[in-house]
C-alpha cells in the first residue's frame, strides 16, 4: 500500500486565516493511506472559502478555486518530484488569493517552461501506475492541461509555472473575471460547449445589455473580436440589434430561454424581453406581452407565434385565452 508517510508530503500552513491569513510554514507530515486523505483536499479546503450561489432555479456551494486543478497541481508534484533528494518535501503553500504547490527537483527530462503544457515525461512512472491504479490519475500526460482547462471553465487566471532553486512551483491566483453568481449562470448553458472567448462575450452582455464589438475587444487580447462575435451568431448565442456602424449584440433567446437574465437586463431585441418575462413568470398570453413591452398586441402575437414555430415556446388554449409557455 502506498502511503501519504512513504511520500512525505508536509503542508505549508497558513494559520491566523480569519480576519487575515499569514502564511507562516508549519509542517505536518501526513501519516494516513494518500488515496484516503492526500486527494481529498482537506488541507486546501479548510484554509479557502466558499460561497453559496444563486442563479435562477440553481443553488451551487462554490468553492474559491476548482478542485480539480488544485487536486491535480498536488497529484502531479508528488508525481514527478525528485525523491533522490534527500529531505525535501512537497510543500502546499495558501494565502491571500493564491494556492501555490512546490515540488523539489527542477523539471524532468526535456520538459521546459515553454512546453510544459504539451510535452509528456514521467520521471518516476512506478509511482505515476500507482497513482493510475488508485483511479488518482485518469489519464497518463494529462494533468496540466487538465488544470489550465479547470482555471480557464472559471474565467480564471492560467496556472503560473515556476522553475528555480532545485523546484517546480506551480501557483494557482484566485482571481476571475466573474463573481460567483457569474460563474453558476454560464454553468446552465454547458450544454453548449462555450469556448473561453464565448464565456467572456456573454457575461459582458449580460452585465450591459447589447454591446457593441468595441466593448468587446479588450477582453480578448489576442482574438479577433469580430470573428468570435460572428461565430457566436452562427452558434445562437447572440442576436444582432441594429445594423452597419450601429450593430449591437445581445443575449440570444436561446440563451435567456436556456439561463435567464438578472433583473432590469437591458435588450432592445422584443422576442428576447418576451422570452425572459415568460421564464420569470411561467406562462404569457399576448396581452400581457404588450403590456409589458409597449409594442401592439398584434406585434406580439406574430413575435409569439414566430417563437412556437421556432420551438422556443409552446402555446396551450384557444386563441382569446391562448397563453405561451417555455417547452
Amino acid at each position: 500500500m502506498l502511503n501519504e508517510h512513504d511520500m512525505s508530503t508536509p503542508h505549508a500552513q497558513a494559520p491566523g486565516i480569519a480576519p487575515v491569513r499569514v502564511e507562516v510554514p508549519a509542517r505536518t507530515p501526513c501519516r494516513q493511506p494518500c488515496q484516503r486523505r492526500l486527494f481529498r483536499l482537506r488541507f486546501i479546503t479548510d484554509h479557502t472559502k466558499s460561497v453559496e450561489v444563486v442563479a435562477g432555479l440553481y443553488r451551487e456551494t462554490l468553492p474559491e478555486y476548482p478542485e480539480p486543478a488544485a487536486r491535480e497541481a498536488i497529484v502531479n508534484a508528488l508525481a514527478h518530484r525528485d525523491y533522490g533528494l534527500a529531505g525535501a518535501t512537497v510543500d502546499i503553500t495558501v494565502g491571500d488569493h493564491r494556492i501555490e504547490v512546490r515540488s523539489p527537483g527542477s523539471l524532468p527530462g526535456h520538459i521546459d517552461l515553454e512546453n510544459v503544457r504539451t510535452e509528456h515525461y514521467s520521471r518516476n512512472p512506478r509511482i505515476t501506475r500507482v497513482l493510475k491504479t488508485l483511479g488518482v490519475v485518469e489519464e497518463y500526460g494529462e494533468g496540466i492541461e487538465r488544470i489550465h482547462r479547470e482555471m480557464e471553465s472559471r474565467l480564471m487566471e492560467p496556472p503560473v509555472f515556476d522553475d528555480r532553486s532545485g523546484s517546480v512551483t506551480v501557483t494557482l491566483s484566485g482571481s476571475s473575471f466573474v463573481t460567483p453568481e457569474e460563474f453558476v449562470w454560464l454553468r446552465q448553458l454547458d450544454r453548449m460547449e462555450l469556448s473561453g472567448p464565448e464565456r467572456r462575450v456573454l457575461v459582458i452582455a449580460r452585465r450591459r445589455g447589447p454591446i457593441a464589438r468595441r466593448e468587446v475587444a479588450p477582453f480578448l487580447p489576442g482574438r479577433n473580436p469580430g470573428a468570435v462575435l460572428a461565430a457566436m451568431l452562427r452558434k445562437g448565442l447572440l442576436s444582432r440589434v441594429g445594423r452597419r456602424g450601429g450593430t449591437r449584440y445581445a443575449l440570444s433567446p436561446t440563451v435567456i430561454r436556456g439561463a435567464g437574465a438578472p433583473p432590469g437586463y437591458r435588450n432592445s431585441d422584443p422576442r428576447t424581453r418576451l422570452l425572459e418575462v415568460i421564464r420569470r413568470r411561467g406562462s404569457m398570453s399576448s396581452r400581457e406581452g404588450a403590456n409589458r413591452t409597449g409594442l401592439p398586441r398584434h406585434a406580439v402575437l406574430r413575435l409569439l407565434n414566430e417563437l412556437v414555430r421556432e420551438g422556443a415556446l409552446r402555446a396551450e388554449g384557444n386563441t382569446r385565452a391562448r397563453r405561451y409557455y417555455l417547452p
